[in-house]
């Protein structure tokens, strides 16, 4: 065993519960150290143990790992997920629009150079399209609801996604007020995921919402240019203030899936996660 190898399964030690430390350690240090005679990489497995200790650091979970390398396939217990993927897909949405605003203020010193063009599309894509990829994965993740409404709904959110986008970029120019629009795409989103999660006929009033939102933020977000600021900061702040009807639109859906009386699926407690965890 290198001592790379001996790095990676201490901190899997060190990682895990301390009533299941010294059972981890003789299993994972023996199928290691016996790699070579099932021609394995003696790395490879070391990092597994240290992934696995990662993403299992739940005390009430019992590693199986000693038994997955000799199991007949499909005869090892599943495990319940602990990493809930619909909120991670959802924060990934998110921290994509604060990088697509970041980036925004970082392209006002390049304004008019059509060198800088290609960059400015890619950055409307991060802004809009990336987040409006996360809500559709996230609707199509929902557990509990047929396939096909979930794919109805992942698709709406996809070509609300789509829309922004043209509204960005400037592609479509429609005859509303741009608060309006951005209070119309997050409350897209929103009744994609009422339609998808089956909530109750009043929780569609909750569609105003982000329209309100985005009404009352947009003098907020323009006032911002009236600072001492430098104009890229300025932009980048305006950008992501931006993002408050869309969390208020998150917030609304939670609230829809918490006060129904319909408990067959949760927006918020997916049984799906990013690590499969067979063990």
């Amino acid at each position: 065993m290198s001592a790379l190898d001996r790095a990676l399964i201490a901190a899997a030690v060190a990682m895990t519960p301390a009533a299941h430390r010294d059972t981890r350690r003789e299993q994972w240090s023996a199928d290691v150290q016996g790699a070579a005679e099932l021609d394995l990489s003696p790395t490879a497995l070391a990092f597994g143990a240290f992934t696995t200790a990662v993403f299992h650091r739940r005390a009430d979970r019992r590693t199986t790992w000693g038994t997955t390398m000799t199991a007949v396939p499909g005869s090892v217990r599943r495990t319940p997920h602990s990493i809930p993927t619909i909120p991670v897909l959802l924060a990934l949405g998110v921290l994509s629009y604060f990088a697509g605003s970041a980036l925004l203020g970082l392209l006002q010193r390049y304004n008019g150079f059509a060198a800088a063009m290609p960059v400015y599309v890619f950055d409307a894509a991060v802004l809009t399209v990336v987040p409006g990829i996360s809500v559709c994965a996230s609707l199509l993740l929902v557990t509990g609801v047929r396939l096909r409404r979930r794919v109805l709904g992942g698709i709406v959110a996809l070509l609300v996604g789509v829309l922004w986008f043209a509204l960005a970029t400037g592609i479509v120019n429609p005859p509303v007020h741009a608060a309006l629009s951005l209070g119309i795409v997050a409350a897209g989103w929103l009744a994609a995921s009422l339609v998808v999660l089956r909530r109750p006929g009043w929780t569609w009033s909750l569609l105003l919402l982000p329209v309100v939102a985005a009404i009352l933020v947009f003098p907020l977000s323009n006032s911002v240019y009236g600072t001492q600021l430098a104009y890229s900061i300025k932009a980048a702040i305006a950008s992501a203030v931006a993002i408050v009807p869309f969390l208020v639109a998150l917030l609304a859906a939670i609230v829809a899936g918490r006060m129904s009386t319909d408990s067959s699926t949760r927006f918020v407690a997916p049984e799906r996660a990013l690590v499969d965890k067979s063990a």
